[in-house]
């Protein structure tokens, strides 16, 4: 890492640090975030944070796009073709029927995109920044806990999160080979990754939540999936901590 993300890891640091505070305080009055984070960074981050499954419980919405990724990439590739044609041609609910498979529109388009841009490894590169890339298996969102299948909170946060988001604005492309399927990822097209940024904010409940803001510091979107933001906090506690 260089001088400057050392120097933002030093920020978030000190951000749980008056997070401590807040929760060991009787009548907390401090709101503590910490500096704008570059999504760059963050990433970067994310990668080098190690999964956890006890952070498994919840986040019903990821785990419905872990679900459909895992069954979609069993199709195989005649499959795959009638399953874009359905899309593109607005018979999705007719397919799911025939195929027996479950998906929503949104998490469908969101595989076939993401399906492009993995390499040999399973990674995914995201459109923003051509050497951004979210070193894990985008096709393998869960991990066994006690022989049960549970999310892996670091996929939530690297493909579910930030994967979806990049497909979602990239789609809004005119030029992007699946701009035709946009209109069903468009509610999502909130957030520019080369024109907003990352924070963590702490309320007085001493509950931590991720933002995005606009550079000029306006509030986009709260991400307030609890499980995600506890692996969140615990996996970048400790890699300030290194």
């Amino acid at each position: 890492m260089n001088e400057t993300q050392l120097a933002d890891l030093n920020d978030i640091q000190d951000f749980f640090n008056r997070v401590d505070s807040v929760r060991n305080s009787a009548s907390p009055t401090e709101k503590p975030r910490t500096n704008p984070i570059d999504i760059k960074d963050f990433i970067e981050w994310c990668n080098l944070c190690e999964a956890q499954s006890k952070y498994s419980s919840g986040d019903s919405a990821a785990k419905a796009l872990g679900n459909a990724v895992v069954s979609l990439n069993q199709l195989d590739r005649g499959e795959l073709d009638a399953m874009e044609s359905a899309l593109k041609e607005g018979r999705w609910d007719e397919w799911c029927k025939d195929s027996g498979k479950k998906a929503s529109a949104d998490d469908a388009t969101f595989y076939l995109v993401l399906k492009h841009h993995t390499d040999a490894q399973q990674h995914y590169h995201f459109h923003f920044g051509k050497d951004m890339v979210a070193e894990i298996d985008a096709f393998d969102p869960f991990t066994k806990e006690g022989g049960k299948q549970v999310l892996n909170q670091q996929w939530h946060a690297l493909i579910s999160l930030l994967a979806f988001l990049d497909v979602a604005h990239a789609l809004s492309n005119e030029q992007h080979e699946y701009h035709c399927l946009y209109q069903y990822v468009k509610k999502l097209d909130k957030i520019d990754f080369n024109a907003d940024e990352l924070q963590f904010y702490c309320g007085t409940s001493g509950k931590t939540e991720l933002r995005f803001n606009t550079k000029e510091g306006k509030l986009i979107e709260r991400y307030r999936s609890e499980k995600m933001n506890e692996w969140l906090e615990e996996a970048l506690r400790k890699l300030a901590g290194k």
